[in-house]
């Protein structure tokens, strides 16, 4: 049996990207809890690698039935599992430290780092200060003609495009497509 083939480098990056994603209690990042951090790292050679999941204990889960329904956590289940919000922040802290202070990445950013900034208010010295947002650059490289319009900006919608198998509102399974589609991305600009 044969190794699946590697992917191929990714010539522009010349360092890894974290790609994070978040699954959250509701919406306001100051009223509701963050409960789950997915972490992978996208190396410049196109692969997605070192997934790291974790689960934020809270004493109080002010929750939205909305949010739950979509992320599918049952929260008793979670809160057995999980560590203290000051454990998660270094745990996240760690991973990053292990490659250096490089990018973030993630799908609709601008969400997650609004709760992440609540458990980590170093994110700024944690990560460089550029960032990646696959939905963002999807979104211009739809108007630049390199992207069918069809596709859309959702994720789903542009792993499906890519061909990659995705089940939604798992903070790392979101993570590590992200870095995928991110990848497929960059991959579509080079040709």
């Amino acid at each position: 049996m044969t190794a699946p083939a590697s992917p191929a480098p990714l010539a522009a990056l010349t360092q890894p990207i974290i790609f994070v994603d978040t699954e959250t209690g509701g919406r306001d990042p100051l009223r509701h809890p963050l409960l789950t951090v997915g972490l992978v790292t996208l190396t410049p050679q196109g692969e997605v690698t070192r997934p790291l999941h974790l689960r934020v204990r809270h004493e109080r889960y002010d929750v939205e039935e909305e949010a739950m329904a979509v992320n599918g956590i049952d929260l008793e289940a979670h809160h057995a599992g999980a560590q203290p919000p000051e454990e998660v922040a270094q745990a996240v802290r760690r991973y990053a430290g292990e490659v250096g202070r490089v990018m973030l990445g993630g799908h609709n950013l601008h969400f997650d780092t609004g709760f992440l900034r609540t458990l980590l208010p170093d994110l700024g010295s944690v990560f460089r200060r550029g960032r990646v947002d696959t939905k963002l650059s999807a979104q211009f490289l739809i108007h630049a003609g390199l992207l069918p319009r069809k596709v859309g900006t959702p994720l789903d919608q542009l792993a499906g495009h890519f061909g990659f198998e995705y089940r939604a509102h798992d903070a790392l399974e979101d993570a590590a497509v992200t870095a995928r589609v991110y990848a497929a991305l960059l991959r579509l600009t080079a040709r």
